[in-house]
């Protein structure tokens, strides 16, 4: 290593340019007085006394008994693990101010968190007379409602599910867009629902993607060992969900792209859902059993 590269490794170890200067020096020869250390170092005298007493704090060096008092430098092998010792020192103290920043930060996000939900009870309670008040105005339209938001859609669906009270009829097609939360939440509702004895049916289109055709044949099964009635079919028109034959939720695909919309729209017309039943049972007949999936 040449003489500026050591003198940039000594300073990345921590020291500072006149402690590097009269540690090189001291290399030099075995022993130096703090004039010969100032004159080799190139550096004032007082700075080369502050140096070698650092340098002596820091095992670097050692003075020599005498009347002229002269320093030595010490082997590196000697004060190595000193060095690895402050580092490990150091690097500890450091990771304990990031914990103790971290922790800090948590305690701020967790605080902000418990606000932000107390301040969305305390608004969404205020505006519930509100809404409530609003439901009172009918609308030749009120048998109509349009939901765009993939929770919202989620979260209304669960809730004609819970309300069902003789029959759920359901057509599904890909993408399958819920989550595996979202699956198991529904999964375990409908198991709930058909304990009481609502049928449930459905008709899956049969999915072109092979993943997707696996995914679905273990779907189907647990949804089958829950009580559901399941079939298959190559062409399925749209999703959509009748509930006892008077409330019909479902999603066109978008006429351009043909790609499924993410609004749903939820209609409570007898004559609609009873018409809806109609192609429903027409499918059912055409469907094949579910375990054409593993065939």
């Amino acid at each position: 290593m040449n003489t500026a590269a050591m003198e940039n490794a000594l300073r990345q170890i921590g020291l500072s340019p006149y402690e590097v200067k009269s540690y090189l020096s001291l290399l030099q020869r075995d022993t130096l007085t703090v004039p010969e250390v100032s004159k080799l170092a190139g550096i004032p005298r007082p700075s080369a006394y502050d140096a070698l007493e650092k340098l002596m704090t820091r095992g670097m060096c050692s003075p020599k008994p005498g009347n002229t008092k002269k320093y030595s430098s010490t082997d590196p092998a000697l004060f190595k693990d000193k060095f690895l010792m402050e580092v490990d020192k150091a690097t500890e103290l450091e990771l304990q101010k990031l914990h103790n920043s971290v922790k800090e930060r948590e305690k701020e996000i967790l605080e902000k968190n418990r606000a932000m939900k107390e301040e969305i009870g305390t608004v969404t309670e205020e505006l519930r007379p509100h809404y409530e008040d609003s439901r009172q105005e009918t609308s030749p339209l009120d048998y109509i409602e349009i939901t765009k938001d993939p929770y919202q859609i989620h979260k209304r669906f669960m809730q004609l599910v819970a309300e069902a009270k003789e029959e759920i009829l359901v057509f599904t097609k890909p993408p399958f867009s819920r989550s595996p939360e979202q699956r198991d939440e529904h999964l375990d509702q409908e198991t709930e629902v058909l304990k009481r004895g609502i049928r449930g049916r459905c008709i899956y289109e049969i999915p072109t993607d092979e993943d997707e055709s696996r995914w679905l044949s273990e779907h189907i099964k647990g949804a089958v060992r829950a009580g559901e009635e399941a079939r298959v079919l190559k062409d399925v028109p749209m999703k959509m969900a009748i509930f006892d034959s008077r409330i019909v939720l479902f999603a066109l695909a978008d006429p351009v792209s043909k790609e499924p919309s993410l609004t749903s729209q939820i209609v409570e017309h007898r004559d609609l859902a009873r018409s809806l039943k109609i192609l429903f049972e027409s499918l059912w007949e055409e469907a094949q059993d579910y375990h054409v999936l593993n065939a």
